[in-house]
């Protein structure tokens, strides 16, 4: 779950450099959504830190 959350996290960080890229320096209505696109990913993996683990016994 981990990993899931940091490649999340890695995808959010990246979508939101290239949104204010182009936020600045092509279209501003582009860059919003690339941003609004960003922070979607950011809600999913917040979300998912935010569930509670289940720890399964070896038994």
């Amino acid at each position: 779950m981990k990993t899931i959350r940091n490649w999340m996290n890695i995808i959010f960080m990246l979508g939101a450099i290239v949104g204010l890229l182009i936020y600045f320096f092509y279209r501003k209505e582009t860059g919003t959504y690339v941003i609004l696109a960003a922070m979607v990913v950011k809600f999913f993996e917040a979300a998912l830190r935010m569930m509670p683990m289940r720890q399964e016994d070896d038994e």
